[in-house]
C-alpha cells in the first residue's frame, strides 16, 4: 500500500441535468509488480442514469506533480442512479515515482446517459484461488430471462481486507449470446500482490447487451463476498527407505553380509491448485 491516497469527490453540477454528485470511494493505490495501480468505486447519486462512461485517473508524485494521466473504461457498462461501478488503472511509471492518485468520471464524447434493460442473470460455481501473484477467478452465468443477452461479461472486483478496491478485471462469458435458460462460463487470471491482506475477497458482477433492443446494456447482477482460496505450495517430507550395502570380513572363506543403510526420499504432501 502506498503512503498517501487522495480521495476524489466530484460534483457534476456543471451539467445541468445532474442534481447531485458522483463520488469516488473505496480507493487504493497498490504496487502490483513494478507499477502502481489506482482503483476505486464510483457511487452515482447524481439523479441521472448513466450508460457508456470512462474514468480519468491521474498519478502524482510525492510533491503532487502529475506523473501520468490515463483514461480507462468502467468495469460495468452502466451506472444507474443510486448504483455503483468500479475501475482500476495501472501506471506506466515506476512505483517509486508515484505516490498518490486521483480519479473522476470523464465527460468526453463517449459519455452517454440512458436506462438499462431489466435482466435476470444468476452467477454460480464461483471459484477464486490465488497461487502466488496470480489470482484465478471462474464461474458460470445463466440467463433466466426470455430476452437474449449478448456479449455477457463478468466484472471482477478484488478487495483488500480494509474493503478498498485493489484491481478490477473483465472476463468474457464463453458463449457469445445467452438465450433463455442458456449458461456460459468465464475464467480469468489476474496479476495481484502475493499478500493475503491485499487480496482478501472478490465481488463479481455480470452484464451484457439486450438482444432485442439494439444493444442497450442490461442491468448488472452481482455475486459478492467470495473468499480467496490460497493454493498450497508443495512441500517435501522425507521418508526413510532401507537399502543394503554388502560388507565382508577379511577372510578368504567369509560370506558377505548386508548392512542396511537408510536413505531419504522426498514425498510431496500438498498439491497446488489446478
Amino acid at each position: 500500500m502506498k503512503r498517501l491516497l487522495i480521495a476524489a469527490v466530484f460534483a457534476v453540477a456543471g451539467l445541468a441535468a445532474f442534481a447531485g454528485t458522483c463520488t469516488i470511494t473505496h480507493i487504493s493505490l497498490t504496487t502490483i509488480g513494478t507499477h502502481d495501480t489506482f482503483a476505486g468505486q464510483l457511487d452515482n447519486n447524481s439523479g441521472v442514469d448513466i450508460l457508456q462512461h470512462n474514468f480519468v485517473v491521474a498519478f502524482l508524485d510525492a510533491n503532487n506533480n502529475v506523473v501520468e494521466v490515463k483514461t480507462v473504461s468502467g468495469c460495468l457498462r452502466s451506472i444507474q442512479n443510486g448504483k455503483t461501478d468500479f475501475f482500476s488503472a495501472a501506471s506506466s511509471a515506476s512505483a517509486s515515482t508515484t505516490t498518490t492518485g486521483l480519479a473522476r468520471l470523464a465527460f468526453d464524447s463517449t459519455f452517454k446517459v440512458g436506462t438499462v434493460v431489466a435482466s435476470d442473470l444468476t452467477i454460480s460455481n464461483v471459484n477464486v484461488r490465488r497461487d502466488g501473484d496470480t489470482l484465478r477467478v471462474s464461474g458460470t452465468v445463466k440467463n433466466n430471462s426470455s430476452d437474449t443477452v449478448a456479449n455477457a461479461v463478468a466484472c471482477i472486483v478484488v478487495f483488500n481486507n480494509a474493503g478498498n478496491v485493489v484491481v478490477t478485471s473483465r472476463a468474457n462469458v464463453d458463449d457469445t449470446s445467452l438465450a433463455q435458460n442458456q449458461t456460459g462460463n468465464f475464467d480469468k487470471s489476474i496479476t495481484v500482490p502475493d499478500n493475503a491482506g491485499t487480496v482478501d475477497h472478490v465481488d463479481i458482477y455480470v452484464d451484457g447487451l439486450d438482444g432485442d433492443s439494439n444493444g442497450t446494456p442490461v442491468a448488472p447482477e452481482a455475486s459478492k463476498g467470495h473468499n480467496v482460496n490460497i493454493c498450497a505450495t508443495p512441500t517435501n517430507t522425507a521418508t526413510n527407505t532401507a537399502t543394503f550395502t554388502p560388507t565382508t570380513t577379511p577372510s578368504p572363506t567369509a560370506t558377505p553380509t548386508n548392512t542396511p543403510v537408510a536413505t531419504n526420499t522426498p514425498v510431496p504432501t500438498h498439491t497446488p491448485c489446478p
